[in-house]
């Protein structure tokens, strides 16, 4: 029986967190979709398979080498973004010094992006780009290179490409995702993190119809697709069966489709779920209304995050964002209405922020009653329209893609308006100013209180600010 081993990269957290950044301490690991849709791909062609998630990993080098010796696969495949680019070759290196046989197969956001320069990599043999479900089963099952469509390989020291598969139209038709490979033990969150541990993840849908100008989602399609109601809570019954106590929602457009959401949530009360749920993503300001957030919340959800980006109409327009501010304040209100905490994501520096919109954006952080908040710096990524319009106007500094960074991105680019000390001190700004407001601390304070959560909210507070 052929044996596949999946894996993602060890420093997935923490280049994403930022060694200094100021949220340092509240990233937790949750287990990355793809993968487990991946391994049930791969498990229905008769074939074995592992997952492998170094982000858990304290050891990450020494427990490649153990699983590599101990299951021995034939096939290894790794997931990565740009930023993770390079510890990708490092790992590939590692693996190959020792396991010279083994097929290595690269997948993800940077590979899809760029297969030709990922394919050159001395170490990896076979590059699949754009969705890989079908193509890794294909692989898998030994079909001719030459006729898997979505790879990109070596032949001969040449790099051959083959054409783009087509998008897949009816998610249903996939396997479920494989959770049981997946020890859910290992997925513990702090509680300003998630109310119960261990937490499981799932997408609902793929695509995203959007075309906001920093976000390079649309390499995988920009068209949008979307899992049935039933098959979507087949999935949050099949993550609680495995272990799983708390489900975080992955989505790009969960709440897109409005009426589904609804029906989703309808569902699990039907069904008399009982478990806490989180949307991490996917709930588009512009798309909700108040009826939304009161199912979400009869149906064991307690929490919301939102991107904002900015707090200027202006802004939101050149960023293409198709939101206004006046969509995100009601958003906010009706959440908290209906009794949820909410999250919401901002950036600093935008390619037409000034010092005024920056302001401007931490004043409406503060004045939406949020629990929580967190602040980007832009960061130029490779497909999307901020890159190319950087690139043709020389502002790009380099393409060591190590530097891509969102908390330290200063070696990337020349902002075109502001300079880079402006810059990290409006992103420190915007933290210090949020939650070191007096009425915030005291609200978070009897919170804390109230929920028994004094201790953990103390520890949090000291992982994040403390240095």
């Amino acid at each position: 029986m052929k044996k596949v081993l999946l894996m993602n990269m060890p420093s997935t957290i923490q280049v994403y967190k930022g060694k200094d950044s100021a949220l340092k301490g509240i990233i937790a690991p949750r287990p990355l979709v793809s993968l487990v849709e991946l391994a049930a791909s791969v498990l229905i062609t008769g074939a074995d398979c592992k997952i492998l998630d170094l982000q858990v990993s304290k050891i990450p080098f020494k427990d490649i080498e153990h699983t590599m010796w101990d299951y021995n696969p034939e096939i290894v495949g790794i997931t990565f973004t740009t930023l993770l680019f390079e510890e990708a070759k490092k790992v590939s290196e590692f693996i190959k010094a020792k396991f010279p046989k083994v097929t290595i197969i690269a997948g993800g956001v940077h590979p899809s992006i760029f297969p030709e320069e990922v394919a050159r990599v001395k170490d990896i043999d076979i590059v699949v780009y754009g969705e890989g479900d079908i193509t890794l089963q294909e692989i898998v099952k030994e079909k001719p290179l030459k006729s898997i469509k979505g790879i990109v390989y070596k032949k001969n020291h040449k790099v051959m490409i083959n054409p783009s598969r087509p998008l897949i139209e009816n998610l249903d038709e996939l396997p479920m995702p494989a959770w049981h490979l997946l020890n859910a033990k290992v997925y513990m969150n702090p509680k300003a993190i998630a109310k119960e541990s261990p937490v499981g993840t799932i997408g609902t849908s793929r695509g995203c119809v959007y075309g906001c100008t920093y976000c390079n989602k649309s390499v995988f399609g920009r068209k949008f697709r979307a899992k049935s109601v039933n098959r979507v809570v087949d999935e949050f019954e099949s993550l609680l069966k495995n272990g799983f106590k708390e489900i975080h929602v992955w989505d790009d457009m969960f709440a897109t489709d409005l009426e589904r959401a609804k029906k989703i949530c309808d569902e699990i009360i039907r069904r008399k779920l009982k478990f806490t749920w989180q949307l991490e993503c996917g709930v588009r300001v512009n798309c909700v209304d108040k009826e939304f957030f009161e199912k979400c919340v009869k149906a064991g959800c307690y929490k919301v995050a939102f991107g904002f980006e900015s707090g200027n109409n202006r802004i939101l327009e050149s960023i293409n964002k198709c939101s206004t501010i006046e969509q995100a304040r009601n958003a906010v209100k009706w959440a908290k209405e209906a009794g949820m905490e909410t999250s919401g994501f901002f950036m600093i520096g935008l390619p037409e922020d000034t010092v005024e919109t920056m302001n401007q954006t931490i004043e409406f952080a503060c004045s939406l009653g949020l629990d929580y908040a967190k602040a980007t710096i832009l960061v130029p990524l490779p497909s999307t329209k901020v890159f190319e319009d950087f690139e043709k106007k020389g502002l790009l500094k380099t393409k060591d893609w190590t530097k891509y960074n969102f908390h330290q991105a200063s070696h990337v680019y020349q902002h075109p308006n502001l300079s880079w000390e402006v810059l990290e001190k409006y992103y420190d700004k915007f933290h210090k100013k949020f939650y070191f407001r007096p009425s915030y601390i005291f609200k978070r304070f009897l919170r804390s209180i109230k929920k028994h959560e004094l201790f953990d909210d103390m520890k949090m507070a000291f992982n994040t600010f403390g240095k």
